[in-house]
């Protein structure tokens, strides 16, 4: 009977790994999984690279790219990096509740899924509301929001931006007289 319930046991304890390490992938913030539609794919798993092409859109969380094209890297079927061409790329980011929508645009757009950023080469721009942000080169950092623009080692490129005080934006609570 000792042989039966030791058995039993161990049949139970066994049997219930795969579905630990289910429940504990299903725990892991949505916000994680990419998304992808696109037109055409192509995938070679020994090389670990992906290809998009067609009306790419990628999700993830609160982010959305549009792409012309879009190549995924990945390592042990681990995404690290996108790289994604158009004319232009777009994004969109919608940040906490209470705040305009991040939006951005270049010719080529590579995301570090990881850390979640975006390098923006190319007639790159980002704005938010009234405040823009046009360079060559720009770094949005997700997460943080931190927008870093141009590169010192590249002569003649400067930085543009916009920005406006919550002065210059008419209340319109006060127009409404409320």
């Amino acid at each position: 009977m000792f042989i039966k319930v030791l058995i039993a046991y161990l049949v139970l304890l066994l049997g219930s790994q795969p579905l630990i390490a289910v429940a504990d992938e299903l725990e892991q913030p949505l916000d994680d999984a990419i998304t992808l539609e696109s037109d055409a794919g192509f995938y070679d798993e020994k090389q670990g690279l992906s290809i998009y092409t067609g009306q790419v859109v990628i999700k993830q969380g609160n982010m959305t790219l549009e792409a012309d094209k879009v190549s995924v890297f990945s390592k042990d079927r681990d995404i690290y990096k996108l790289i994604a061409t158009g004319k232009p790329v777009k994004f969109t980011q919608t940040p906490e509740e209470g705040k305009e929508d991040v939006h951005g645009h270049s010719l080529v757009m590579e995301y570090k899924t990881k850390i979640r950023v975006l390098i923006m080469t190319q007639q790159a721009q980002v704005w938010q509301g009234e405040n823009s942000t046009a360079s060559e080169r720009i770094v949005y950092d997700r997460i943080s929001e931190i927008i870093k623009a141009g590169d010192e080692s590249l002569v003649n490129q400067r930085v543009h931006v916009i920005l406006r005080s919550s002065k210059d934006i008419p209340d319109k609570n006060n127009e409404l007289g409320l």
